[in-house]
């Protein structure tokens, strides 16, 4: 026979195992979304080791990047205007799978693909297994345009969760996120604006986010007519426009 004391004893261990597994199960879901953090420009330098954004070099070369395309109208457009300039460009596997040629032409000119997932769904909304379907698929959509993988590999938003830092680089991409941003997306914002804060900013190994393609918004038009501005500013400074992957590789890299 048991004891009311024993009822509750054996009650007390069940409440105390409940709550561990509440705590495990919300340590998870901290960890899985949590990782997304490391876009905060304040951790951003501390993650260095795990995360390419300012690249530490004595080359006095930036990389140009641009997500979200390929765009019909606009992405042929800017690899004009940048002319002998190299750029790095994080497309989505989607817009790729639909305009391959586009992605055909930017890598034949000198510029440098890489992944940008699939579709732009926000990771955080996205399961472990939804995750690495998204890596796979946007991977897959670069090797089958260009014939090579991508080496890096950017996140809708700059936010991971887990499964896409752990996954990328087993797909052989680094993990990127960017030192300064255009701002290229933010309402109010001019072609004007978009020059001036990059050249404010820049500095020998910044990573520059832009973008070459936004679903009918207006940014890659500002970003288009800012460009001219930005290459002769850059110019200006000593500061050579590489891929990303030429300026991991200059001296004093990382």
């Amino acid at each position: 026979m048991v004891t009311s004391n024993e009822l509750d004893g054996r009650r007390s261990i069940a409440d105390v195992a409940l709550v561990a597994a509440g705590g495990v199960g919300a340590g998870m879901v901290a960890a899985y979304w949590g990782i997304g953090g490391v876009a905060s420009r304040r951790v951003r330098p501390f993650a260095s080791s795990w995360v390419v954004s300012q690249v530490p070099t004595r080359r006095p070369a930036v990389a140009l990047t641009f997500d979200d395309g390929p765009d019909p109208e606009f992405t042929a457009r800017i690899t004009e205007a940048l002319g002998a300039a190299r750029a790095t460009f994080f497309v989505l596997g989607a817009r790729t799978r639909a305009w391959p040629s586009l992605v055909r032409e930017t890598f034949a000119a000198g510029h440098e693909i890489a992944s940008h997932g699939d579709d732009h769904t926000h990771l955080w909304t996205l399961s472990p297994r939804a995750t690495l379907r998204d890596l796979h698929a946007g991977h897959r959509a670069v090797c089958d345009a260009i014939g090579q993988p991508p080496t890096a590999y950017r996140p809708p938003h700059g936010l991971f969760n887990l499964a896409a830092w752990v996954g990328a680089p087993r797909l052989g991409m680094r993990r990127t996120l960017w030192s300064l941003s255009s701002r290229d997306f933010a309402d109010g914002m001019t072609a004007e604006a978009v020059a001036a804060r990059v050249l404010d900013g820049v500095r020998p190994g910044s990573v520059v986010l832009m973008h070459d393609s936004a679903d009918g918004e207006d940014r890659p038009a500002r970003t288009l007519a800012a460009l001219p501005v930005v290459l002769e500013g850059l110019r200006a400074r000593g500061l050579e426009p590489v891929t990303l992957g030429e300026l991991l590789s200059g001296a004093g890299a990382r």
